[in-house]
């Protein structure tokens, strides 16, 4: 009697050495044109003058708070002796009300990044860091407001001296 698989044969499952998987040169290179295309597309799309006007902001915030840290230690006996800022177009100092001293050389004549403009203004600030009138050394009854760019508007409180 027969086996009834000797008239069986089997298939191979190896392929021919000539058939190789993967991609094609032309494939990955397809691949990395489309991707190239979306991230530049992706990257003009991004608001970059808001980051920049963002990062000015930012930069004029801690300037305005470093003045104001100035004036809580350093010897404020008058209102000629109050430290704070001063702008004008694209520059600020940090210096006494009087003009007798000024801040570290980072803070003297100091642009603000991405060549941003700012509002010409000026705020002193007593020793307890409230905003006051140089010449009186009265507290301010009002809000002082400078305007980065050209839209973002920074306002330093009256009462507290804090800026946002």
């Amino acid at each position: 009697m027969k086996k009834k698989t000797e008239g069986l044969r089997l298939k191979s499952c190896r392929r021919p050495l000539n058939y190789e998987t993967g991609f094609t040169l032309m494939e990955l290179v397809m691949v990395i044109v489309i991707l190239g295309v979306l991230s530049v597309s992706a990257y003009m799309a991004m608001p970059d003058t808001d980051l920049r006007l963002a990062a000015a902001a930012g930069d004029f915030k801690q300037a305005v708070r470093h003045a104001q840290h100035l004036a809580i230690t350093r010897e404020y006996t008058t209102a000629a002796a109050a430290w704070g800022i001063s702008t004008n177009s694209n520059h600020y100092t940090i210096k006494r009300a009087d003009d007798s001293a000024t801040a570290e050389t980072e803070y003297v004549n100091q642009s603000l990044s991405g060549g941003k403009t700012i509002s010409n203004g000026t705020v002193w600030f007593n020793g307890l860091g409230e905003p006051v009138d140089p010449a009186s050394g009265n507290p301010l009854a009002a809000d002082t407001t400078f305007t980065i760019g050209a839209t973002r508007v920074m306002t330093v409180y009256a009462q507290t001296g804090f800026i946002e």
